[in-house]
């Protein structure tokens, strides 16, 4: 009888063996949509764009961006594409008309006025701005501890130690989204390939999941590729 039961046990984990090897990449990415969903978030940030220029100033020019991100530590840090909150980005050596002349801006920054973070459950969390850092296009948020601890939030996040370094062309890859609000922010996902490599003092995946900012990318076994960000250069 022990025979007999050691043999059906080990014929049983053959076949779940044999049928997740069976899975197709569609399954494999619902699946990673299922798993990852709750780790999504909707960033809204307001504030004003205040820039300096050679001449007059000019007045603040007031904002308001919705951006795609994800949660990443259990006290709910987020982290998004820096150029996706900071209208800013880019501003700096640009040409504006100033009523009949023609001006250069000097400086430019974003002030904000406003930061909140929008959880697949509903749970909406005014936040913080920790870090950002323009050279990798990514900003760190802080939802509000006390407010999260006064609704009791549980913050479910993607491990980035279960990261994917080794990733190359190729690869097929799946991006995690958001709908519109049309769509009440439905968790969607994109199916693409790696389709380069570049790397430098970082290393950027060039993919055809990637569409918007702030997506998660994964490779299709769920290991965490990146967030998809624009490479920006000496403001371009």
């Amino acid at each position: 009888m022990k025979y007999f039961l050691n043999t059906i046990i080990i014929a049983a984990v053959s076949l779940t063996a044999i049928s997740a090897s069976a899975q197709t990449s569609e399954e494999k990415a619902r699946a990673l949509m299922n798993k990852f969903k709750p780790t999504l978030v909707v960033v809204t940030v307001n504030g004003n764009i205040v820039t300096t220029t050679t001449d007059a100033p000019l007045p603040p020019k007031e904002m308001k961006q919705l951006t795609l991100g994800i949660t990443i530590n259990e006290n709910g840090l987020v982290v998004v594409s820096n150029s996706s909150i900071d209208s800013s980005v880019g501003l700096e050596s640009q040409k504006v008309q100033l009523e009949d002349k023609i001006s250069t801006i000097s400086t430019a920054k974003t002030e904000y006025s406003k930061v909140e973070i929008s959880f697949g459950d509903g749970t909406v969390l005014p936040a913080k701005i920790l870090k950002q850092d323009v050279g990798a296009d990514l900003a760190f948020i802080m939802p509000d501890e006390a407010e999260a601890k006064k609704l009791n939030k549980k913050f479910e996040f993607v491990d980035l130690a279960q990261s994917a370094p080794d990733a190359d062309a190729a690869d097929p890859v799946v991006g995690l989204s958001r709908s519109s609000s049309a769509f009440g922010y439905m968790p969607t996902l994109v199916l693409g390939h790696i389709t380069g490599v570049y790397k430098d003092d970082r290393t950027f995946f060039v993919n055809t999941a990637g569409n918007s900012q702030g997506m998660p990318i994964f490779t299709i076994d769920g290991k965490f590729v990146g967030l998809t960000v624009m490479r920006v250069i000496e403001s371009q």
